[in-house]
């Protein structure tokens, strides 16, 4: 069975109340547009080194893939979360996604650009970002902090009516070709207030002062991953997104929640997909006159696959239905990324053991898929990030 087929194989079904037809009509579109733009084009995109093309996001905002937050007085559908959550697993079942990394998926700043953001900050993005032609990304991560985000050291000092911003960001998901850019800094102000005080800006990309630098990254290899260095960049104190000093306290607070259940339920569709590659794999490759399939380890490695996959559906669909609820707490949403990001790539390096050494060449689907599996565990808070904040929740 060949791989597109593979990821065509539907997606596990959750009891009503959850999913509507609308939202499946929205995931076969997800698909369609997987197939047709993203299969057949990401080894060429690998091969030239500079990421996610803009046509690609372009195409996407001609299909309503982009924007789903945005209501309809600023152009958009004014839809739920659970686009989002679609967008991610279907882009999870498709060894393209491995190799662009989080691609659409930094659609996810668009909520937050929603909920905080002023009538002209949405007046002003709110069409690009629904044509496709506005690239967001998440400035947050630097080079001297990684996940202690309270020690960050971009500065953004006031000078007049304006505030001039300087500092580096990096690992940023479409940070190499983002137009805007969310920028965390601290502001004097928030220097008083001490630890834990930041504040957040809406940065164009095209203000003086700012450069944007692609990452080569181990897996993930046509993502448009990137850095940004700030010098001197002015911008206007209406740029910043809602109130001084409150960007992780209240702004940025949600989004984390939702950042991990993304993470968590795009983990178990790739987990997913690696799986039927290599079953599929294992029943035809033979070794000393068998299948390797039918080597007991071999079934004894799938059966554990197999099981941590029917957990993680259960897991899921529980996950899924206290979003939908609005009864998702950290805890349980931080369990989640623990769990799924340390799954998925426990499923993968399994995986591409049972492919032996075709796994390890490059033009397999499944060397695709553990390299990109590896940052699970790292991005959007380390695994090590995750226990610390579950144990707290033990005292």
């Amino acid at each position: 069975m060949a791989v597109q087929q593979l990821v065509q194989q539907p997606a596990p079904a959750l009891t009503d109340g959850v999913f509507t037809e609308e939202h499946e009509l929205f995931r076969a579109t997800c698909r369609r547009f997987f197939e047709k733009e993203l299969e057949p084009n990401y080894v060429r995109w690998e091969k030239e080194g500079n990421g996610t093309p803009a046509d690609f996001w372009r195409k996407a905002g001609d299909l309503g893939l982009v924007g789903m937050a945005i209501p309809a007085e600023y152009g958009g559908p004014g839809g739920s979360f659970m686009f989002n959550v679609i967008q991610n697993e279907e882009l999870g079942r498709y060894v393209g996604g491995a190799s662009v990394g989080a691609a659409i998926a930094t659609d996810l700043m668009t909520n937050i650009l929603v909920e905080h953001g002023s009538h002209a900050q949405k007046q002003q993005w709110c069409p690009g970002i629904l044509a496709g032609s506005v690239i967001q990304c998440l400035g947050l991560t630097e080079p001297g902090s990684g996940s202690d985000v309270a020690s960050i050291q971009t500065r953004a000092r006031k000078v007049g009516g304006d505030y001039v911003i300087n500092g580096n960001k990096c690992y940023m998901s479409s940070g190499a070709k983002a137009n805007l850019i969310y920028v965390v800094a601290k502001t004097d102000d928030d220097l008083q207030r001490g630890r834990g005080a930041m504040t957040l800006f809406l940065v164009d990309s095209k203000t003086a002062g700012v450069t944007q630098r692609r990452m080569d990254t181990l897996g993930m290899r046509a993502s448009s991953t990137g850095e940004a260095f700030f010098t001197d960049v002015r911008v206007p104190a209406e740029c910043m997104l809602g109130r001084e000093g409150e960007a992780l306290r209240s702004v940025l607070k949600g989004t984390f929640t939702l950042d991990r259940t993304l993470i968590a339920t795009r983990a178990l569709a790739t987990a997913e997909l690696a799986f039927g590659i290599t079953l599929e794999y294992v029943k035809n490759r033979k070794v000393f006159g068998q299948a390797v399939f039918e080597f007991q380890n071999t079934q004894f490695k799938l059966a554990e696959m197999k099981t941590d996959i029917v957990v993680g559906t259960a897991f899921r669909e529980s996950l899924l239905r206290q979003l939908v609820a609005g009864k998702l707490d950290v805890l349980t949403a931080t369990t989640a990324k623990l769990w799924f990001s340390e799954m998925v790539y426990r499923t993968a390096d399994a995986c591409l053991q049972l492919h032996g050494g075709f796994g390890y060449m490059t033009e397999s689907a499944i060397s695709r898929i553990y390299t990109a599996s590896r940052v699970e565990p790292i991005y959007g808070g380390t695994s090590e990030i995750q226990k610390q904040n579950i144990a707290k929740s033990l005292r």
